[in-house]
């Protein structure tokens, strides 16, 4: 697997990167394309990229179509769903149009909530599913979307999205998640990673990168396309060379 891993001076620059690298991916997709994808992700991180991001210029955002890498299982009000933090400071700033937002649908139990967002996603992609960016994060125990180490979803090949269940000291256990498969499909995938306790979790990405190991659930998404790494100098000490270009 190779990478492109750029080190940043903190996780506000992270932020900012996450937002300037992506609205460049969208303008570029939008002179090619009649209307183009963005798959949205959870995590502190992008609640100021995605506010930066609203205000990017020269996005014709009703052409733009947002889909989640995963949602927890709540209404989509929630203080801990992913909607209402996109909602909140890209959506509603942006003034995203309501039929280019295709939410997961955390308020269905999580079995009939899969099929629903499969049957959504077959809707609008085809056979074709193919986002033109990807937003993912890493928890620290190298969790990415809501596959989470030692669980089911990990080994969901032939579904695009399946049911993640978080540890026992998560808020809200029960998610829906994209699969394996489906994270792959992906011209430009943008991993934000920022602090310290996130360091052990990226040694092992490294390592599996190097294949000196198998590494946790983000080590083993594997995008046909470009996957950039966005990683603050707190989390990558002595572990990768500084870059901020």
């Amino acid at each position: 697997m190779s990478a492109e891993i750029i080190v940043l001076p903190s996780k506000q620059a992270v932020a900012e990167a996450l937002a300037d690298r992506t609205a460049t991916a969208l303008r570029a997709a939008l002179t090619e394309k009649k209307r183009v994808t963005l798959c949205l992700t959870g995590g502190s991180t992008p609640v100021t990229a995605y506010a930066r991001l609203a205000e990017a210029e020269g996005i014709d955002w009703g052409r733009v179509h947002l889909f989640w890498g995963d949602e927890r299982c709540v209404p989509p009000d929630h203080p801990e769903s992913n909607f209402a933090m996109a909602n909140r400071t890209l959506i509603r700033p942006a003034s995203i149009p309501k039929t280019n937002v295709h939410k997961m649908p955390g308020d269905c139990p999580p079995p009939e909530g899969s099929v629903v967002y499969e049957q959504a996603l077959e809707q609008f992609f085809g056979a074709d599913l193919r986002f033109d960016v990807l937003h993912l994060g890493m928890g620290e125990d190298g969790h990415t979307a809501s596959l989470f180490p030692g669980t089911d979803a990990l080994g969901e090949t032939d579904r695009r999205v399946t049911v993640g269940h978080a540890p026992a000291s998560a808020a809200v256990r029960d998610r829906l998640t994209l699969t394996f498969p489906a994270l792959a499909k992906a011209d430009l995938c943008l991993v934000a990673a920022a602090g310290a306790g996130k360091r052990g979790a990226f040694t092992e990405v490294l390592d599996a990168y190097d294949g000196e190991a198998v590494g946790p659930p983000i080590a083993r998404v594997e995008v046909d396309g470009t996957m950039v790494w966005l990683v603050d100098r707190e989390l990558a000490s002595g572990l990768a060379d500084d870059d901020e270009g």
